[in-house]
Parts: C-alpha cells; structure tokens; sequence
C-alpha cells in the first residue's frame, strides 16, 4: 500500500509542473503581444510629437477650403449651404460621393471638412456636380495606392488602423506646430487632420479638413 502511495504522488508531482508550463507560456504569449503593442504606440506618439506635416491637401475639384468664392463657382453662384450641416455631390456618373461640411455658425458655403468615397447609392437624387472623379490640389483621388499617398503628402503620418487588408493613415496639424503653412492661423482653427482609408492598397475613402473648434 505504501508503494502505491508514493506511486500516485510521484505521478501527482510530474502533473503539476506541466499545468504551470502551460499557463505561464500563455501568460508569456499575451505579455509578449502587450509589450509589442505599447511600444508601437509609444513610437507612434513619439513620430506624431516630432514629424511636422506641411504638405496639407485644402481643396477638392476647385472647392478651397472655408472659401465661399470657390462653392459657388463649383456649385451654383445661387447656392447656399447652410451651416451645421453636410451637403452631399455625385460625380457626373455617379460613382463617387462628395461631401462638404459647414460648421456651425460659419457663413453659408464655408466648407471647413471635404469627404470624398464610393457611392453606395448611385439611385440617390442627390446633385451631380460635373466631374468623372473628385481631385484634391494635390492630386490626391480614390484608387491610389499607399505609396502615391505618401509621395505627394509625406511620412508625417500615424497609422490609426491596420489589419491584412484594411489600413488608415492619419495625418494632423496642431497648433502651435503650423511655422511653415500658417494654415491654421489664416483659418484661426486649432486642428487640421486627414484620414486616409485604404482596402487591399486602393484609397476607398479619404476625409480632411478644420475640426470643430
């Protein structure tokens, strides 16, 4: 009887070890994909703090930014877009949608945030607006890859989201990071950002312009 004792506690004792093995490679697992994490934000951060962007997109198809001159020679001289909303624009074959944003309290037709994607109704009643595709200043429109992006506005970005196939590059101007394009002092707004939506490496949507201070 005695010898199965020490038997079954033997094999008690060779258990154990391998229940905690296996928990504290698990645990190991998740610190290891923790710490990889932080120190991707962390570099992110650091990136954000010291890489100045100063190539700003601030138009689209002849439509500038807070410019109500250039609405209405776009889209109507008797066209009044009113504040705190956004006004929605097909392409002429309506394949792509723009949208401009009036902050509240701005004058009629002072776009402050372009949004620029796909339709996803091309049976909307909408406004057609005369152009195939919709084109910043900087020659930025939906199809491109990454690299033209980056080409045209940069490395000053931070990437926001980032899967297999979807991605998000984000760019942003603070004051008092604005030396070079006084931007946000000719505008007085605190922030300019630019989002950039890309899926399997083609621009599907794209946002920028002034928050809403």
């Amino acid at each position: 009887m005695l010898t199965i004792v020490l038997l079954t506690n033997c094999n008690n004792l060779q258990k154990k070890p391998i229940e905690t093995d296996t928990k504290r490679n698990v645990i190991t697992e998740k610190s290891y994909d923790s710490t990889i994490k932080q120190k991707d934000r962390e570099n992110e951060e650091s990136k954000r703090a010291t890489c100045i962007f100063s190539n700003p997109d601030t138009s689209v198809s002849g439509i500038r930014i807070r410019n109500v001159v250039s609405v209405k020679n776009i889209v109507g001289k008797n066209t009044k877009l009113e504040g705190d909303s956004t006004h929605i624009f097909y392409s002429n074959d309506r394949k792509q949608v723009l949208k401009l944003t009036i902050h509240p309290g701005d004058y009629y037709s002072q776009v402050s945030v372009f949004s620029i994607s796909y339709s996803k109704d091309p049976e909307s009643k909408s406004r057609k607006l005369n152009f195939k595709e919709f084109t910043t200043e900087k020659g930025i429109k939906l199809g491109q890859t990454k690299q033209q992006l980056i080409e045209k506005l940069g490395k000053c970005y931070v990437t926001r989201e980032s899967t297999n196939e979807d991605l998000e590059l984000f760019y942003q101007i603070k004051l008092p990071n604005d030396s070079k394009t006084k931007l946000l002092e000719r505008n007085n707004m605190p922030i300019y950002y630019a989002s950039y939506k890309f899926r399997k490496d083609k621009l599907y949507n794209f946002e920028f312009g002034f928050e809403y201070p």
